[in-house]
């Protein structure tokens, strides 16, 4: 169902566009965001309207972020799809394929994932750009020199290839308790304490379950 629901976006999406050849996206992304802002990419490629997607994108993520409850109406499945559809026109002008982009968020009721879908286009367009963005979460802020080492051993061991920019962001999460998580692409590397604990405990259960 849903492979089809993304077919049908990628079709109307690139109407009028049939003879362009296909646009790879720079980097994979994965889940339903992920397959959708994917799709609004190579559509946007093909029209050479990348940047003007990305405008609209982050007007409408500001707006977003000044009202809160107007995600929350976007969100419900009480409001149809007329409403949602004039709720987005509100939202600011936007370009043509923003525009049929958004309502065939509506006609799959995916207006939901809305914020994900631009924070994935984002990384499409910095990846775009060459611009690698690294997110270290530690349980107490990190100084510089850790968050340098971190990129280098990214770097140069080989993990992040066709670069030029690493951007390295540090999160605080005291609930991981000590080391750390570090974050990019679709990539996960976990060396907190709380993962290894989780790990610990459930090797312990599983060995009394035993």
């Amino acid at each position: 169902m849903f492979r089809q629901s993304l077919n049908v976006v990628k079709a109307q999406l690139v109407r009028g566009y049939a003879t362009a050849s296909p646009t790879k996206a720079p980097i994979a992304l994965f889940g339903i965001s992920g397959k959708y802002a994917t799709a609004l990419f190579q559509a946007a490629a093909k029209t050479n309207a990348l940047a003007a997607v990305e405008g609209d994108l982050n007007n409408i993520e500001q707006r977003l972020s000044k009202n809160a409850r107007l995600e929350e109406v976007l969100s419900s499945p009480l409001l149809n799809k007329t409403s949602k559809e004039q709720l987005i026109d509100s939202l600011g002008k936007k370009s043509e394929i923003t525009t049929h982009f958004f309502k065939a968020l509506v006609e799959n009721n995916r207006l939901s994932e809305t914020r994900f879908i631009i924070t994935a286009y984002r990384s499409l367009m910095e990846a775009e750009r060459g611009i690698v963005s690294v997110t270290v979460t530690s349980a107490n802020r990190l100084a510089s020199k850790d968050l340098k080492d971190v990129k280098d051993n990214l770097t140069k061991g080989g993990l992040i290839k066709n670069y030029k920019e690493v951007n390295v962001v540090n999160k605080v999460n005291p609930s991981i308790l000590g080391g750390m998580v570090v974050e990019f692409g679709d990539y996960t590397i976990d060396m907190s304490v709380s993962s290894r604990l989780a790990k610990l405990e459930k090797l312990l259960t599983d060995s009394i379950t035993v």
